[in-house]
């Protein structure tokens, strides 16, 4: 059956409206044409300098400096946290032989105190001293020399240094200073002393009151 005049007429207006859609650039055409233009304004903005550095960037900065400066760093740490340890070994091994010096003179300064040698014990308890200086002890048994020998003053002296650096609790140096002030016949500063020596030393008070009263005794 042939087509009707009027349809013919219809389906030809109707490509032409297409041809004239596709020369006047229609809705899809336009779409498509917009999508490469923008592709081409995209493409000649683009700075090809950049688009290398970047790359450039990441190969050699990160994939190969970084790895290098790690290492750099941990080899570093190591060799710093090996040089920490040789010193402090070093220092534990000097720490070590004074104190065996200093306990062999303090030994030798006691065996001298005892056959009187009083003289010779302080010299003995001075290098002691030399080798280990926070030994409250060692000033002690050099206080008690000065005692013996009448040198009250320098008494004085080595029980001040361990109350004020070492020790202020010492009972020893508390009641050796007011010994020593006892026979100063500085009244005062041994009733500071013993005051002291009893604050400092509330559960010895028995022996300091003992000892004082030898103090007194012999004064």
């Amino acid at each position: 059956m042939e087509k009707e005049p009027l349809e013919d007429f219809d389906e030809f207006e109707a490509t032409l409206q297409k041809i004239d859609d596709i020369l006047k650039g229609g809705p899809e055409a336009d779409a498509a044409a917009e999508t490469k233009a923008k592709t081409a304004e995209d493409f000649e903005r683009l700075d090809v300098d950049k688009v290398r550095l970047r790359v450039r960037e990441n190969r050699t900065v990160i994939n190969k400096r970084e790895p290098q400066s790690q290492m750099t760093d941990t080899q570093d740490q190591q060799g710093f946290m090996r040089e920490v340890e040789r010193d402090a070994n070093e220092r534990a091994q000097a720490r070590a032989k004074s104190e065996y010096e200093a306990e062999l003179q303090r030994s030798q300064g006691n065996e001298a105190f005892r056959k009187g040698k009083f003289e010779k014990a302080i010299l003995h308890y001075g290098k002691a001293i030399e080798r280990v200086k926070n030994s409250a002890t060692t000033y002690n048994n050099r206080a008690l020399c000065y005692i013996r020998l009448r040198n009250y003053r320098r008494a004085v002296e080595d029980c001040q240094y361990v109350l004020d650096k070492l020790q202020e609790t010492n009972l020893r140096a508390w009641l050796y200073k007011a010994t020593a002030f006892k026979r100063l016949k500085d009244e005062e500063r041994f009733e500071q002393s013993v005051a002291k020596a009893r604050e400092h030393n509330p559960l010895q008070l028995a022996y300091i009151e003992k000892y004082i009263g030898q103090i007194e005794e012999e004064a």
